[in-house]
């Protein structure tokens, strides 16, 4: 068991650096927005259409590198003051919730993506990239997240019954 979970989490950190590294290609694009813009005056479309898709790119691919870290926001005013095991427990049974929204997201970003691929979508724009890259990322990292959240569950439960880490 261990080593699946080990698995996961480098599955997990994997995914989310390469995803990361897509920050750097849309920090140049902004300077290059930037000086074609107000330097040359020749501001461009495809600039701020790839800046998106790269920054929702690197949100998606990075969400279970970011749980696996114990990275995702949380309120803390109750929950920082238990216990490992109490903390455990609740995460255990707030699993279920989890898998209720990640499974029907991805089901329903399943179904929208193989329907852009099968159709070709574009953005429209006058550039007109295509989209469906973008939601089979959505679908990668929201399978990813649901599989970091399951081995995630696995240590929590094994927390909360033995008491110790798995």
């Amino acid at each position: 068991m261990k080593k699946v979970l080990s698995f996961i989490d480098a599955l997990s950190t994997l995914m989310g650096k390469a995803g990361s590294w897509l920050i750097l290609a849309v920090v140049g694009f902004i300077v290059y927005e930037i000086v074609m813009r107000y330097i040359f005056h020749l501001p461009t479309l495809w600039v701020s259409e790839s800046m998106v898709f790269g920054c929702g790119m690197s949100y998606v691919l990075g969400a279970a590198w970011a749980l696996k870290d114990n990275r995702h926001v949380k309120i803390d005013l109750i929950y920082g003051r238990l216990t490992a095991r109490q903390r455990a427990v609740i995460d255990s049974i707030t699993y279920f919730f989890f898998v209720l929204y990640i499974g029907v997201f991805l089901w329903a970003a399943s179904k929208y993506t193989w329907q852009s691929i099968l159709v070709q979508e574009t953005t429209s724009s006058a550039w007109d990239p295509p989209v469906y890259p973008i939601k089979i990322a959505l679908v990668v990292g929201t399978a990813l997240l649901l599989l970091q959240g399951t081995a995630k569950f696995i240590r929590d439960l094994h927390l909360a019954i033995k008491g110790t880490e798995l």
